[in-house]
């Protein structure tokens, strides 16, 4: 690997508290949630029926995700006063995360309406990243990072992959998602879900699903440095692992969870001491907040850093859920409040060894955030932020 090392320098997102990272930011410091009635397709045989949806969105893709990651990423390279086209489009990459991305696009297909698009962008999981890396001239490598609620987190760490070793000077990083009838009956199936969120509370029940658009630029620091740009926080460490305990249970003891933490750890060579927040992937499901609850606490030592989750306000946005967190990250470490865990009440006693934000925003000086995300299959990844 060279020396190069990969810097945040715009983030974007289209989120179900609106659209825009100030929206999202806003909300999440007051404690708001978007979690609702579904209203976006007939929802009254499901039970749970709750969701937390994006209103505002235009159709500027033929499948939703599409149209959630191309607003995501044009707030995202206005964020970072950047223009592919003026840029060898050789050096600039995409890599965008999903669980669904293009399901939306497929099902109208199999029903015989609209027809599918040509070449690569027909192919539906592949299909949001080809069709963004064209409509932004995008002429680098161009990868859809498929693990589950981990793909968002997987995105942006094979983005500063790229960047390090020189493949691209510029990524389009993160994940979109989409709600359907298809994830959320599913889902219902599995009795993971509940009609509130409430990560690591003791009355939690099960996840509520979400939807949603987060895009960071991951750009090498050099050229950054060379076009004037503004740091928004610098990549120092990732690190993924399996569980390889279950297709849909957790390792109860965290195993996968603590690997992933303390290999991007290793490699961002900071201590567990030195962390200021640890971004959770919090879901509210009973197994997921007890495992990650004793990954963090097996990893970083009893109440010792703050915790949160923010799937109380957006709910899970699936493959976009690492790469919201990752942007909330950004924003701690600039603005030095940390967004309390909208749902969260009571916390559970078997989280105790967690110093959780709940209630109100904690105002703390924070130089270096982790985000944690977990998935079916036992997928883990974990990214470390520093400050700019």
């Amino acid at each position: 690997m060279s020396s190069r090392a990969a810097v945040i320098t715009g983030c974007g997102a289209v989120s179900p508290l609106g659209v825009g990272v100030r929206a999202l930011w806003d909300g999440l410091l007051a404690g708001h949630t978007a979690i609702a009635p579904i209203r976006g397709f007939p929802a009254d045989d499901l039970t749970p029926r709750s969701a937390a949806e994006v209103r505002d969105v235009a159709r500027t893709d033929p499948d939703r995700a599409g149209a959630l990651a191309l607003a995501a990423a044009t707030e995202a390279l206005a964020d970072a006063a950047l223009d592919p086209r003026g840029l060898d489009a050789r050096r600039v990459a995409v890599a965008l995360g999903t669980t669904l991305g293009g399901m939306q696009l497929f099902e109208r297909w199999m029903a015989g309406g609209e027809p599918l698009p040509a070449g690569l962008g027909a192919i539906p999981y592949y299909g949001p990243a080809v069709r963004l890396a064209r409509t932004l001239a995008c002429r680098g490598p161009v990868a859809t990072a498929q693990l589950a609620c981990a793909s968002g987190t997987h995105a942006i760490a094979l983005a500063a992959h790229w960047v390090r070793t020189g493949r691209a000077d510029v990524v389009l990083a993160g994940g979109a998602d989409l709600l359907c009838r298809f994830v959320v009956s599913g889902f219902n199936c599995l009795r993971a879900t509940a009609d509130v969120a409430r990560p690591f509370d003791a009355a939690r029940r099960g996840l509520v699903l979400g939807e949603g658009g987060a895009i960071v630029v991951v750009e090498d620091a050099t050229h950054a440095a060379r076009r004037g740009a503004r740091v928004r926080a610098r990549v120092l460490g990732v690190g993924a692992a399996g569980d390889a305990t279950h297709m849909t249970a957790p390792d109860r003891e965290g195993g996968g969870a603590v690997r992933a933490l303390r290999a991007a750890l290793a490699g961002a060579a900071t201590p567990p001491a030195a962390v200021g927040l640890v971004s959770a992937h919090g879901t509210g499901t009973p197994y997921n907040d007890a495992m990650e609850a004793a990954a963090i606490t097996r990893v970083f030592g009893r109440r010792t850093v703050p915790v949160n989750s923010i799937k109380g306000a957006i709910g899970h946005t699936l493959g976009a859920a690492g790469a919201f967190e990752a942007i909330v990250c950004a924003r701690v470490l600039a603005e030095g409040r940390i967004p309390p865990t909208a749902g969260l009440a009571t916390p559970d006693p078997a989280c105790d060894g967690l110093d959780l934000v709940k209630g109100t925003a904690r105002a703390r000086a924070v130089e270096v955030a982790v985000s944690s995300s977990s998935g079916f299959a036992g997928t883990n990844a974990a990214l470390v932020l520093g400050r700019a």
